[in-house]
């Protein structure tokens, strides 16, 4: 693999775990009333049904 094909999967991994960080430690302050499927739901996430 190229340099910048490396560097751009590398990115995107800590994006990724960026993202599940944010995610896991939103839910646990919310409080674990429910399942994490229910407490997804209840949170729309808006920004990943927009148009390109």
């Amino acid at each position: 693999m190229t340099e910048s094909m490396i560097s751009f999967v590398v990115g995107l991994a800590i994006l990724l775990a960026v993202a599940a960080f944010v995610l896991a430690r939103r839910y646990r302050r919310e409080g674990p009333g429910g399942s994490v499927v229910q407490w997804l739901d209840s949170h729309h996430m808006s920004w990943m049904h927009h148009k390109h």
